[in-house]
């Protein structure tokens, strides 16, 4: 039977409040409960057995935190935190969590296990993250997760995901977000250049990418694409900002009274 820890914090948190009633306002409360919850950690609970939840995990093995991990899920009971750290500390437990980042897994395992391998700092499961971006199948979750940790790691895993990018695939999009945080390379240079160019329609986002990878050689594309009629303020904002941060400048006093965006930006 798989314990809902977090339950029993909201026990203990109770508690918490009715021995204080009084001594803190709400906004107070909230503030602690970080503070609370760590103390939680290093309490012995009657549930457990006498054992702190701190102690309670460490003592699994990490097959067993594997499988706990992957029972709450599948139970829809909550993750606890201390069994996440837990499981990072284990790097026998990583290839155990290798196995559930698929597509074809249960979504909020498969993003589980990919942000406690990134928090971990493993880098064991690099090429499958591609592999699954490349299905297309999973869903935006998991999606978001492998891509934060492909661009945590993108100088690593930059070869493999230069051979399988094809601009004309659904998975470009994202391969395009972790290429903007390598190393300069006259390769990924022309990607970055060519997406922006290719999407008119969502300029900004693009121009964020060019501002990241910081190769002031896009300066001239992006004077291009801001001088033109049309464009959307927000647009026209974050091209304004890439060009300053690649270190130039623009300013050309344009009026976006009638742009929606910028109607309700003033409104607010």
């Amino acid at each position: 039977m798989t314990i809902d820890i977090d339950k029993l914090f909201e026990e203990y948190f109770k508690k918490f409040i009715a021995e204080n009633m009084g001594k803190y306002t709400e906004d107070e409360l909230e503030s602690k409960v970080a503070e609370i919850y760590g103390e939680f950690g290093s309490t012995k609970l009657d549930e457990l057995g006498g054992k702190t939840p701190e102690e309670y995990f460490k003592e699994m093995s990490s097959e067993e935190l594997v499988n706990c991990l992957a029972d709450c899920v599948k139970n829809g009971t909550h993750v606890s935190d201390y069994l996440c750290d837990e499981l990072e500390k284990r790097e026998d437990s990583h290839a155990l969590l290798v196995e559930f980042v698929s597509s074809t897994e249960l979504d909020e395992l498969a993003t589980y296990a990919v942000n406690i391998l990134n928090a971990s700092g493993s880098k064991i499961a690099l090429k499958k993250y591609v592999d699954v971006i490349c299905e297309g199948k999973a869903k935006e979750s998991l999606i978001e997760a492998v891509t934060e940790a492909l661009a945590d790691n993108a100088n690593e895993i930059k070869e493999e995901i230069l051979a399988v990018y094809d601009k004309n695939q659904k998975s470009a999009k994202y391969f395009v977000e972790i290429l903007s945080c390598v190393s300069f390379d006259d390769r990924v240079f022309e990607i970055l250049c060519d997406e922006f160019l290719t999407h008119t329609d969502n300029l900004a986002l693009y121009a964020t990418y060019l501002s990241k990878y910081g190769d002031d050689r896009a300066l001239p594309l992006l004077y291009e694409q801001i001088k033109k009629d049309g464009i959307s303020y927000i647009d026209y904002k974050e091209m304004k900002l890439a060009i300053e941060a690649l270190g130039g400048e623009y300013e050309d006093g344009r009026n976006f009274q009638k742009d929606k965006i910028f109607k309700k930006l003033r409104s607010n």
